[in-house]
């Protein structure tokens, strides 16, 4: 089924811009909630300026000019995603299939045959060469400096992953953002940049918030590609992935056919504490990241699904074990394991808090 504006227009008015603004981690109350930019303010928007009205829909921000528009502008600007994107999210996040049959168009599965509009020109290989996709995406990665002495060395440190793992797995992080945000403009050019995925709509480089990059490692060591980690504690989303297909699992190296066991984690930063215990692990950036072309790499492995312990975790460790199982890999759901209880995670838990992360 085609979005167009009218079926747009309707999914906007059925939603609650103050229940999505709550759902985008922003604390509303009486129709105002700081500014998700607050280094733009002068006491850090000590004050709440950011005002909402739930009756036209709409929300503005009473000392930045850009920050304004509707419930799907809002999702934009603090996911800092594309307009298909954004309305992705309020689709998985709000699911009007299931209270709307306008939407449904196959009773069976209602989400597959959805098209979002300018989907097209988030397929970064039709506008431009993978070769030059990857040398734009290199280039950045070398202008960054690694983890050790930055602000993300103790933000790992207390999330104990330790300094072996940072630099046998490149991280890196966004020291000089404004020196890199102009190197990279004078050689690339802006449009470029923004196919690219490096820079948004309004001409920023994406990685003011989110500075600890990692990158996803080929088998040669190579990376055409990297998710971005905010270390600050009231950053929302978390994590923010360079547009685009994931290529393939973080850490996808070690998919070597060997038949030994393997971790598969929700996210970069459980993988990477499991690695910094010797403990042999792969991660995709979500629960529903799962890609069916990745199952082939696990072949002749034994896996263990360890995603986080909540109901998300549970849903996708259930999809993901019906994919490997149908292709005949052997796996478990590590939360399904029969084990003392000083061994189980508890409840709302990740690997990372397991093993005695702080947040």
């Amino acid at each position: 089924m085609q979005w167009d504006k009218k079926k747009i227009d309707s999914f906007k008015a059925s939603l609650s811009i103050t229940l999505v603004a709550k759902a985008l981690g922003l604390s509303v109350e009486n129709g105002r909630c700081h500014c998700f930019y607050p280094m733009r303010h002068a006491h850090g928007d000590r004050t709440p300026s950011l005002s909402i009205s739930e009756a036209k829909g709409l929300f503005r921000c009473w000392v930045c000019p850009d920050v304004r528009g509707d419930v799907i502008d809002l999702v934009q600007l603090v996911r800092d995603c594309s307009f298909p994107e954004a309305l992705k999210w309020l689709v998985e996040e709000f699911r009007p299939w299931e209270n709307s049959e306008p939407l449904q168009t196959n009773a069976m599965n209602p989400k597959q045959e959805i098209v979002f509009p300018e989907e097209r020109p988030l397929v970064l290989e039709e506008e431009i060469s993978p070769t030059l996709h990857d040398k734009v995406i290199l280039s950045f990665l070398k202008k960054l400096v690694p983890v050790e002495n930055t602000q993300a060395a103790s933000w790992l440190v207390r999330r104990r992953i330790f300094k072996s793992i940072w630099n046998k797995m490149k991280l890196r992080y966004v020291e000089d953002y404004d020196g890199i945000s102009k190197s990279l403009q004078e050689e690339f050019g802006l449009e470029l940049l923004q196919k690219v995925g490096l820079f948004n709509k309004r001409g920023h480089l994406r990685y003011y918030k989110h500075r600890l990059i990692f990158p996803y490692l080929d088998s040669q060591g190579k990376a055409s590609y990297f998710q971005a980690r905010s270390i600050l504690a009231n950053t929302f989303p978390k994590e923010q992935n360079l547009p685009g297909r994931v290529p393939f699992p973080y850490n996808s190296k070690i998919l070597d056919g060997s038949p030994d066991w393997v971790y598969l984690c929700e996210g970069v930063v459980d993988t990477l504490t499991l690695l910094c215990r010797n403990i042999s692990a792969v991660g995709i950036p979500g629960v529903s990241s799962f890609k069916t072309e990745w199952v082939p790499l696990f072949k002749g492995k034994n896996v263990i699904i360890s995603f986080d312990k909540d109901e998300a975790g549970r849903n996708g460790a259930l999809v993901v074990q019906e994919l490997l199982s149908v292709a005949g890999i052997h796996n478990v759901i590590g939360g399904n394991l029969n084990l003392p209880e000083m061994f189980k995670m508890k409840e709302g838990y990740d690997v990372n808090d397991f093993f005695g992360g702080r947040k």
